[in-house]
């Protein structure tokens, strides 16, 4: 009685509906602030990158720059296809940033387009990611990535060590889709050939990983790290949780924890 009490009290708490619900064999996962974070913020990074090159500016400059050029950059970004194409973006960012901030130093036009084009240097993996993703890879689990960002994400999953847990990267810049539209699931379904019931969409942003997600007929339960939607459900405050989640949502079905082969 008590083991059955507890598991109803860990299902109410992760959010695990009581009506019977497909197994899950795949799972989406969005990357910013689901698997990675900057290492410090951009300001800051960007503060370290003018230092070197012996420039001392203000963080709170630095922010206003780029709130600038943010709208510029949004615009770029949904006319690039591929590295190359990112690349120029890149370049023409770095333009536009020195230009507000520093127009004395155009020389740093292409050394800063560089910084940018190396973004994974600036990323970090949160302490969760690797263990999990490990833990569902060897429960068999089929694991994908279905990302908002630039062509470039697949060099940055392998330069963070990241890149072989999934069997397809889905990136929006690359599609030309961007969530909430959920067609960029439906690309990651048809790559996969899985069907959407039995996906789950693993993201940090209601809109665009959930909601986004059920249009698209999958489950989905959003990673809450810092605490911003402490009424939704289901929800994980930690990656770590999931592996728990996915027990308790296999055992409310009646079955194994095991993945259909």
């Amino acid at each position: 009685m008590h083991a059955v009490s507890d598991a109803q009290s860990l299902s109410s708490l992760l959010g695990i509906p009581a009506l019977i619900t497909p197994t899950i064999t795949a799972i989406c996962f969005d990357v910013g602030d689901t698997l990675i974070a900057n290492r410090r913020p951009m300001r800051i990074l960007l503060q370290d990158f003018f230092i070197e090159h012996d420039e001392i500016l203000k963080r709170d400059a630095i922010a206003e720059a780029l709130d600038a050029v943010n709208s510029r950059y949004n615009h770029l970004l949904k006319q690039v296809r591929t590295i190359d194409d990112e690349q120029r973006m890149w370049l023409e960012v770095a333009r536009d940033l020195l230009d507000v901030l520093l127009p004395r130093r155009r020389d740093l036009y292409p050394a800063l387009a560089t910084w940018y084009s190396e973004g994974w240097k600036h990323f970090k993996v949160f302490r969760d990611a690797v263990p999990t993703l490990r833990k569902l890879r060897e429960s068999a689990y089929r694991l994908a990535v279905v990302s908002n960002w630039e062509p470039s994400l697949p060099v940055t999953l392998e330069r963070l060590g990241l890149s072989s847990y999934f069997e397809t990267v889905i990136v929006s810049s690359i599609e030309g889709l961007w969530k909430p539209d959920s067609r960029l699931f439906q690309v990651a379904l048809d790559r996969m050939d899985v069907s959407p019931e039995q996906t789950l969409s693993v993201g940090d942003h209601v809109e665009r990983d959930i909601k986004a997600a059920w249009a698209a007929g999958m489950q989905g339960i959003l990673l809450d790290r810092f605490d911003d939607y402490p009424q939704f459900s289901p929800r994980l405050r930690d990656l770590g949780e999931l592996t728990a989640w996915l027990q308790l949502h296999e055992q409310q079905r009646g079955i194994p924890n095991e993945v259909p082969r």
